[in-house]
């Protein structure tokens, strides 16, 4: 994941992969890089973190860096200094984090088993000293999301919305949304006066997720309004059986387009959203990462992966399941690399037609966060490649 800061100021969280990803306890650490060429110009101590999972970094207004990967919270000052650390309460991985609107920062524990239910921790930035801690009614495995001093999270069968006053949390409302057939929704965007996420979040993702499904049911797009919480919609992205997604959809207020996807199946589709969600089109496209939108132009970034199809089968996401070391080969990269790309793709939203297009060598398919650059540039992430790419006019 990449963050920016001052114009020029690119940080980007790192970590190790263990052999077997999910189980063995890994290391992260920050690196300042220099933006145009990626080349390192600075590093962070290695930071504890323990269990894997992709964690986040955000630069707070108050001028420091604070990463949380694995069970730890980090504060680190625009040099990388390591200012601090704290080891978070629940013995999981903790996926990311957000910011409140009076700086505190807010978290929670992940577990995919779904057998503990989600523990939200807030801290307070200076101290890292824990502010308020709520444990939740069942497991979270999205990342929450946050508007100002409203704390969203998104169960495993229910949407819960907290409200921080800025000393105790008060759930002001729950939304149940599960249905036979699905599994639990990822995370929640806050846009447009709704609430909008995906479910069928469960899957086997190991170096791509097309053919990763789980649940045997289709990927819904769901819309919760903020203002009257009984106003909620539930929308199939394609029909598509054995769906899945590992990212949140995305709406654009001022077009009143919303985007779904269902990445085991590779579909991308838009709706337009009047009362009720419409169908505007579809492509086929092998989307799993967060998107980017360019609200000037209506154009989209999402991306389009490409590799063998020996990549689905049960046999190689059982052998990547146990052979996490050979990311960590350049070697195995570079020849993986070779056959496998992630095409990032620029669409118009209002129609679906494609842009520009460009290809990022990578043996992982992206799952993760690309970053918007300060003009028409961004920073693409896999597991195993960044890049930097300018969309031309």
């Amino acid at each position: 994941m990449a963050v920016l800061r001052a114009p020029g100021e690119v940080f980007v969280l790192r970590h190790t992969l263990g052999r077997r990803p999910l189980r063995d306890p890994t290391a992260a650490w920050l690196e300042r890089i220099d933006p145009l060429t990626l080349e390192p110009t600075a590093c962070s101590p290695r930071l504890p973190a323990g269990p894997f999972w992709p964690g986040g970094v955000i630069a707070h207004a108050n001028g420091c860096l604070y990463v949380v990967y694995g069970r730890f919270c980090h504060r680190l000052s625009a040099e990388l200094e390591l200012l601090g650390s704290v080891e978070l309460p629940q013995p999981r991985p903790y996926n990311s984090l957000v910011v409140l609107g009076d700086g505190t920062l807010a978290m929670k524990d992940v577990d995919r088993s779904l057998a503990h239910p989600a523990r939200l921790t807030l801290l307070d930035p200076e101290t890292l000293a824990v502010a308020c801690e709520e444990l939740l009614p069942e497991p979270v495995v999205a990342r929450l999301s946050a508007g100002r001093n409203q704390l969203f999270a998104i169960g495993a069968s229910t949407v819960f919305g907290y409200r921080w006053d800025g000393s105790r949390l008060e759930l002001e409302f729950e939304v149940p949304y599960g249905r036979a057939g699905q599994s639990y929704g990822w995370d929640p965007v806050i846009e447009g006066g709704h609430l909008w996420f995906l479910d069928n979040g469960e899957h086997a993702y190991s170096t791509t997720m097309l053919g990763a499904g789980v649940a045997e049911g289709p990927v819904h797009l769901i819309r919760v309004s903020l203002n009257d919480h009984a106003d909620v919609e539930v929308i199939e992205v394609c029909g598509a059986r054995r769906g899945a997604v590992t990212d949140p959809p995305l709406y654009d207020p001022e077009r009143r387009i919303a985007l779904g996807y269902d990445s085991a199946n590779g579909v991308l589709a838009a709706f337009r959203f009047g009362d009720r969600l419409e169908p505007l089109w579809q492509r086929e496209l092998a989307h799993a990462a967060h998107m980017i939108r360019y609200p000037g132009t209506g154009e989209v970034v999402v991306h389009d992966f490409a590799a063998p199809r020996v990549l689905r089968s049960r046999a190689a996401r059982s052998l990547a399941a146990r052979s996490g070391w050979v990311a960590s080969l350049g070697a195995a990269r570079a020849a993986a690399a070779r056959r496998c790309h992630d095409d990032v793709v620029v669409l118009d939203i209002e129609t679906g037609q494609e842009r520009a297009r460009a290809a990022v060598p990578s043996m992982f398919q992206s799952v993760l966060f690309p970053t918007p650059g300060w003009g028409r540039d961004l920073y693409w992430c896999t597991f195993s490649t960044l890049a930097r790419l300018e969309v031309m006019s």
